[in-house]
């Protein structure tokens, strides 16, 4: 082939070029509503050719797929389904505001059922679209091009009267950009319009005090924050909507108990119910959303009706916010103000689009006005003509029998009476009954009204004025037609945060009153356990139980406490259990940040407002006692408690008042018991090293420590199992011997000590064997009053130890 044939061209260019194209094709001819009618092409094809097939209110409905055939044929070479699912939405009164359409079948559900085929629905134009969109189409108000293939002449634009991108919104997806504006009320937008047309310098936030806000056809309520009214200023933003929930008792008849309910009436705009259902029956299966007993739905012709049954112990207000927060029954609705404008796609703020929409409507009644003068003006030169001759309709006969044609007798007529072309022939097609006096009379007045309108006409184009009078009397006979009571309520005044809080602040209420305890188990599961199951637990006591979690950490819920952990490194954390407080979590690397779930010693709860010391001891025998003062309380971010060196740990925490006693215990069973008072331990800073206390020998370590009161009983326990019986009185102080206290009788071969308690404590004990127990040592029978080791409890398996231990507090009130 001949290489003269072909042009070089650059890939880049091209690729360029026919990608621009392409996206101008989908942005202006396919996906993004014009602003002046807000209408995508595909919609205003549908209804002008359902206009020219003559499908008005007043006339039968006809196939959708003649429409869509009509449209395909003349205006729209695309796929027939892509229409007739246009069609649809204009047609639903749940996808659409103000539906265009209306409609004879099956069009869907907003259970997302898919409307019937085309073949068997009916449809023809909706009264506020024929009266809105077309009625002065006929006028010369806008201007028509080719279509496709030039056979056809198809509108660029409607001549709306009404802004109805606004009314009904628009959604669409392009090349690069989208559009997703929400639907308004007919009367608040009205209300807008006028206001803006007698104040121009009009602000957005007055705007925006008339148009309250997004009205969805599907109701729902709006939660009005600055989100709103950052939209309307810049034309973008997001939107809190939500269903609406009414709390409901429902009587299932004599004998039967009554059930608390909650009854969804309505969803947020776009949420399809079958899916929401189905979404929230997994969540309830899955434990994710508690409280539900049953779900169904009882909707009918009459609306919406979603029942939620609640169980007979649920927290109603916690199973509203968990259908809230988990569910898309309170969702965002991503707005944004795109639309073309003179072919070019412009994001609009609320002022913007309403002052270009009325610039729109001026200049369509401003020409619909000039063809009404036009119009007016060639009746009255017909009638002014035909004034004349009937005046000396004797001249008019005598010239018309004298001539030899029609062109002569016009040619006459015109010499002798000065007419014109049109009027010479319109007297000569004047019928005889014009002859009569009251047709004369009847022409006379004729043309005195339409000098009137004349005057009119002419009066409107020179006076701005009266066109906007006229502009605002038309929107007010449009509102009083078709204006519709606001279906989604406007929420003011409502604090989401502070919603959930007070919430949370109810539920915490009932489980205080319910005395629910709050516990962390060898896992570091985070769970609530009912007083009742909790008082059980501390009365199975002193026996082994298979494969069972224990618990490291108990306490009472209550809104005073601060609960914190603290790690071998020196790390303090606050754990946020009052947000959560509805849910059994884990404390994983997720909810505890930068902290290692592996250094976790221990976990301590203090009362707000109540002076707490807390107390730790070191590897090297170091111990310091901090205040826990108000700004450790309120800080919820994790800090440093003690500055450690050469690989030195935290054996062991707790928190204490200057009142008690401490004791230290080793791996070999030697005891210092000092006294905790600010006499003896000062309060130290969080950078301080601490005081050395306890020198160890070689192979020796630190295992534990514990506060107790003067009196008590002290209980050893050991890896393999010994328990061994000490009363507090017998140990001597540290301070007198800094060697501290061994008894003979606490020696182990081939053992050491894990962990010490005194009798007020519970001990939690997990075996290598996945056996699992709670000890209350003065239920025990040791083998005499004096000194010894429980060895008729714990009968341990050749090779099995205890791994894990916890020292717990009974909150048995």
């Amino acid at each position: 082939m001949d290489k003269k044939k072909f042009t070089s061209i650059s890939l880049q260019e091209e690729m360029q070029r026919s990608y621009l194209e392409y996206a101008m094709s989908v942005i202006v001819g396919r996906a993004l509503p014009d602003a002046r009618d807000g209408l995508k092409p595909v919609q205003r094809r549908i209804l002008f050719a359902m206009y020219e097939l003559g499908l008005t209110p007043d006339r039968p409905f006809r196939k959708c797929a003649r429409v869509v055939g009509d449209v395909l044929g003349k205006y729209h070479p695309h796929g027939d389904q892509a229409v007739y699912d246009a069609l649809v939405r204009l047609v639903q009164n749940f996808s659409t505001k103000y539906p265009t359409l209306d409609g004879h079948g099956n069009f869907g559900s907003v259970d997302n059922d898919p409307p019937a085929a085309m073949r068997y629905t009916e449809t023809r134009l909706a009264p506020i679209a024929h009266e809105g969109f077309l009625k002065e189409i006929g006028s010369e108000t806008v201007n028509f091009s080719n279509n496709f293939d030039g056979s056809q002449k198809e509108p660029d634009v409607l001549p709306a009267q009404l802004p109805f991108l606004l009314l009904n919104g628009s959604s669409g997806i392009a090349v690069g950009m989208a559009t997703n504006i929400p639907p308004h009320n007919l009367g608040e937008v009205i209300d807008g319009l006028i206001a803006l047309v007698e104040n121009k310098d009009i602000s957005i936030k007055k705007l925006s005090n008339i148009i309250k806000g997004p009205d969805f056809p599907t109701g729902g309520e709006l939660i009005f924050n600055q989100t709103i009214e950052e939209l309307y200023e810049t034309g973008k933003g997001s939107i809190p909507i939500r269903g609406v929930i009414n709390k409901e008792e429902i009587n299932f008849g004599k004998g039967k108990h009554k059930k608390n309910a909650l009854i969804i009436t309505e969803l947020p705009f776009q949420i399809s119910k079958a899916g929401w259902i189905e979404k929230l029956a997994e969540l309830v299966n899955s434990n994710k959303i508690n409280g539900i007993s049953d779900i169904r739905d009882e909707s009918d012709r009459d609306g919406m009706r979603i029942v939620v049954e609640l169980k007979k112990d649920s927290n109603t207000e916690l199973v509203i916010s968990n259908l809230y927060k988990k569910t898309t029954l309170q969702t965002n609705f991503g707005a944004i103000f795109l639309a073309l404008i003179k072919g070019k796609p412009v994001q609009l703020n609320l002022k913007q689009y309403l002052d270009y929409f009325l610039e729109f409507r001026e200049e369509t009644i401003r020409k619909r006005t000039h063809y009404f003068l036009k119009n007016t003006l060639e009746k009255l030169e017909i009638l002014e003509g035909l004034s004349k001759a009937t005046k000396d309709i004797r001249k008019v006969i005598d010239i018309i029998e004298n001539s030899e044609n029609s062109s002569e007798a016009k040619s006459m007529l015109i010499h002798n009476f000065c007419l014109s072309e049109k009027q010479a022939n319109s007297v000569l097609d004047m019928p005889l009954k014009r002859l009569t006096n009251l047709e004369k009379n009847q022409i006379d007045d004729d043309i005195n009204n339409l000098q009137k309108k004349k005057d009119y006409f002419q009066k409107l184009l020179n006076e701005r004025k009266l066109l906007l009078k006229l502009l605002i009397e038309e929107l007010l006979i449009l509102k009083k037609k078709y204006n519709i009571k606001r279906k989604t309520k406007i929420l003011k005044n409502i604090d989401q945060n502070e919603e959930l809080e007070n919430i949370n602040n109810q539920i915490l209420e009932d489980f205080i009153n319910k005395k629910t305890k709050l516990y962390i188990d060898n896992r570091l599961y985070l769970r609530k356990m009912i007083f009742n199951n909790y008082k059980k637990s501390f009365e199975d006591v002193n026996q082994f139980i298979d494969n069972k979690n224990i618990q490291k950490f108990i306490c009472s819920i209550d809104k005073n406490i601060k609960i914190f952990g603290i790690t071998f490194t020196g790390k303090v954390f606050h754990i946020d259990w009052e947000s959560k407080i509805n849910n059994d979590y884990k404390l994983d690397n997720k909810i505890l940040g930068n902290i290692d779930p592996n250094e976790i010693i221990n976990f301590h709860s203090i009362k707000k407002g109540i002076k707490n010391y807390l107390c730790i001891l070191n590897s090297d025998g170091r111990f310091k006692k901090v205040l826990f003062d108000d700004d450790m309380i309120k800080s919820n971010r994790s800090f440093a408690i003690s500055k450690l060196k050469n690989n030195i740990k935290i054996i062991d925490s707790f928190i204490s008042d200057e009142e008690k006693n401490l004791i230290i215990l080793t791996s070999i069973g030697r005891i210092f018991k000092f006294n905790l008072s600010n006499k003896f331990f000062m309060p130290t800073t969080k950078q301080s090293q601490g005081l050395m206390i306890a020198r160890l020998l070689p192979t020796e370590k630190i295992v534990s420590c514990c506060p107790y009161q003067n009196g008590e009983n002290i209980y050893l326990v050991s890896k393999q199992g010994k328990i061994f019986c000490i009363n507090s009185n017998e140990i001597y102080y540290a301070n007198e011997y800094s060697l501290g206290y061994l008894n003979e009788i606490t020696k182990l071969k081939n053992d050491y000590f894990l962990k010490v308690l005194p009798s007020n404590n519970y001990l939690d004990i997990e075996t290598n064997k996945n056996k699992s127990a709670r000890l209350k040592f003065d239920k025990l029978n040791f083998k005499s009053k004096r000194t010894n080791f429980l060895i008729d409890f714990l009968k341990l398996e050749k090779g099995e130890y205890l791994e894990n231990c916890f020292r717990l507090e009974s909150y048995l009130d």
